[in-house]
């Protein structure tokens, strides 16, 4: 038996998750609610909000509160991603902020245009925090690199 695929990786990490946290994409976005997308995402989920105004660390809490004991996958925007799991936002560190109070256990999947994903290394600041798998739309197909060297 051959190796396993990024994709069947992700998908049986994927398929191990109780619960999601997801976001709901603005026009600039990538939408990954319809039958092309190749993960099955968790039923049990919560919808990160839009508006920057909101505490992350508050949202952390009441992730942490709402699936304490289960196995979870984040899927997380960014304006520009690399391979190596860096991701560049919209600048105010809402993500960054999140990520960083919740279980390094959850699973963090960024999703991403294939106009914005690079081969090379993004600056990744100390308080920046990286993504383990990066899900690539391009068009209607998707692709699915494993960061490289995500910490």
């Amino acid at each position: 038996m051959g190796k396993e695929s990024a994709l069947q990786e992700l998908q049986k990490l994927v398929s191990q998750c109780t619960a999601s946290i997801l976001y709901k994409p603005t026009k600039t976005e990538v939408y990954y609610n319809d039958f092309s997308f190749p993960l099955k995402i968790p039923a049990d989920n919560l919808f990160i909000p839009k508006d920057k105004d909101s505490d992350p660390f508050e949202w952390a809490t009441n992730c942490i509160t709402k699936f304490k004991n289960k196995k979870v996958c984040i899927l997380i925007p960014g304006t520009l991603f690399d391979i190596y799991g860096t991701r560049y936002g919209k600048g105010a560190g809402w993500y960054d902020r999140f990520l960083s109070k919740v279980p390094s256990t959850w699973l963090k999947i960024g999703i991403v245009d294939a106009s914005k994903i690079l081969h090379s290394k993004l600056l990744r600041q100390e308080w920046d925090e990286p993504v383990e798998w990066i899900v690539i739309q391009d068009d209607t197909s998707w692709r699915i690199y494993k960061a490289k060297n995500y910490l």
